[in-house]
């Protein structure tokens, strides 16, 4: 008589398949990491043809530098216009104007332009109102200035010249 054959399909686990899975998953962590990095590679040289683009387009890269200028570097601008407006004043047919003015008791303490509005303020000592008023009404004739106005006057302690004032005036080119 024939002997029963059993077949079992399913089979034990064995050693092969565990191997087996551990290889596809290491498969698909390699295959995930490289995906990644692609994506990476294809943003960076995204990236690298839009600068590309950009640099071969002059009008482009010049907004684009317009655009970055920092708070600090429009600050250090406008310093240098000042300087620059302040180098390009007459000095010295105002120098001269006010040289000529030469009333002996009067002082000078201050001279402060503002080269935007083109106008100068003195700040001077007087012994007397009188002489105070002779200084502003001499200086509004000079051709020089225009506008001449006397800001302020005060009674000082000091002894020598015990008015002191304040004169603006505009000058013109």
């Amino acid at each position: 008589m024939l002997n029963r054959i059993r077949l079992n399909h399913t089979g034990a686990r064995r050693f092969e398949n565990s191997l087996a899975y551990a290889l596809l998953f290491m498969g698909i962590a390699i295959a995930v990491v490289l995906f990644i990095a692609m994506q990476t590679l294809n943003q960076q040289n995204a990236a690298l043809i839009r600068n590309i683009n950009q640099l071969q387009q002059p009008g482009a890269v010049n907004q684009k530098v317009n655009a970055v200028v920092s708070a600090g570097k429009q600050e250090e601008i406008a310093a240098v216009r000042n300087v620059m407006a302040e180098l390009s004043m007459p000095w010295e047919p105002l120098f001269r104007a006010l040289e000529t003015l030469n009333i002996p008791d009067i002082k000078l303490v201050a001279v402060e332009p503002n080269p935007r509005q083109h106008k100068l303020r003195l700040t001077a000592e007087a012994s007397d109102t009188g002489t105070m008023l002779l200084y502003v009404e001499r200086m509004s004739r000079q051709p020089i200035f225009k506008d001449v106005l006397l800001l302020m006057h005060e009674q000082t302690t000091n002894g020598m010249m015990p008015i002191r004032f304040v004169v603006e005036a505009a000058w013109t080119s």
